[in-house]
């Protein structure tokens, strides 16, 4: 009998998830890497399956100078099973997958970080469309403009 309690259970550990992470290990700030126009976008997952999705931006008002700085905030519900959380607002649901070494390549650095990524088919009114990073972090996205001149550098002359 013995044998096959532990037969059994093996059997179970098998079956179940490759990966599970913790809720407590998930708690905290995510943050997708900053656009060159620095705009940010972040997740901030809290205790009680309570979260927040915050963007923040930059915007002009007609017929005033200058830009002014922006911010939206959805307030939303999450939960892990697994290696998956997910986070559901506004009849929205969206998935992502978590990795604990999740390659920055993706957004053109180098070296590996904990990961949020969306996985599955991405709703359309999604606010959720990059990966997260475990915050704290300063990633910015590379410019698509290979010639771009690297910060601090003198503009080049034309």
């Amino acid at each position: 009998m013995n044998a096959r309690f532990a037969v059994l259970l093996s059997l179970f550990a098998l079956c179940g998830p490759a990966y599970a992470v913790g809720a407590s290990a998930l708690l905290g700030t995510w943050e997708a890497a900053r656009t060159p126009e620095d705009e940010r976008m972040y997740v901030r997952l809290m205790e009680k399956g309570k979260a927040e999705i915050v963007a923040e931006y930059d915007f002009e008002l007609p017929g005033q100078p200058g830009k002014r700085r922006g911010r939206s905030t959805t307030f939303a519900k999450w939960r892990v099973t697994g290696d998956d959380v997910t986070i559901s607002y506004a009849k929205v649901r969206d998935r992502l997958r978590y990795s604990s070494a999740h390659p920055l390549s993706e957004i053109g650095l180098e070296g590996k970080s904990a990961g949020l990524k969306p996985a599955g088919k991405v709703d359309p009114k999604s606010r959720i469309r990059a990966i997260l990073w475990k915050t704290p972090h300063d990633y910015r996205m590379k410019h698509e403009d290979a010639a771009a001149p690297a910060p601090g550098a003198a503009p080049a002359s034309k």
